[in-house]
């Protein structure tokens, strides 16, 4: 009777302890899952629905040598606007990332708006980015877009955003989901052929 016990004690600590692994295994994918997906921007999509389809704002954009940035220039064709701080470290690593989208597509306009910025936080900021930069000099697009999370692509059709992708593109797994993403978001803009 003793060896049957401590037989069927072995079997329920087996059990217990595959039954620890399997929920430890799930819960890591699943924060996997969910944090490679936030990275890129697909866990706000609430968000898009509140500003896909709007206007850009009037804004008044400044770049770092004093010359405003003309309205024309985000309210025609295709543009891919980029909202930035000068101190974020993950707007810091998105630059890199922004260089092989500027290189890929070369018809596209890019600009970086830099939110929230002081004039100590300007300096070297420009080496960061491979886009031309400018200060939301009266803060009107954070105000309007809402933003609460950079750094922030906007990608804009005559002025009209068609999508938003909030977060970084770091991974490799986010880099491909976006650029996924985002042909599928330039073909639907495309004109179609008769």
């Amino acid at each position: 009777m003793e060896q049957y016990k401590s037989g069927k004690l072995r079997w329920v600590i087996v059990a217990l302890c595959c039954c620890i692994a399997l929920f430890s295994l799930s819960f890591a994918a699943s924060q996997y899952f969910y944090f490679s997906k936030r990275e890129q921007g697909g866990v706000h999509d609430a968000y898009n629905e509140r500003i896909i389809g709007k206007r850009l704002p009037e804004a008044k954009l400044i770049d770092l040598n004093g010359h405003a940035l003309g309205d024309n220039e985000l309210r025609d064709g295709k543009v891919m606007l980029v909202l930035l701080s000068s101190d974020c470290e993950p707007c810091s690593m998105e630059g890199q990332f922004l260089k092989t989208l500027v290189n890929k597509y070369s018809d596209l306009r890019f600009y970086g708006a830099l939110l929230f910025w002081s004039d100590r936080s300007l300096n070297g900021v420009e080496g960061k980015f491979p886009v031309r930069l400018f200060v939301d000099q009266d803060m009107l697009l954070q105000q309007a877009l809402e933003v609460k999370a950079l750094p922030l692509k906007i990608f804009l059709v005559n002025g009209v955003v068609i999508k938003a992708w909030a977060g970084t593109a770091t991974t490799p797994v986010a880099r491909e989901a976006f650029l996924k993403d985002f042909e599928v978001v330039i073909k639907s803009t495309a004109p179609s052929e008769r």
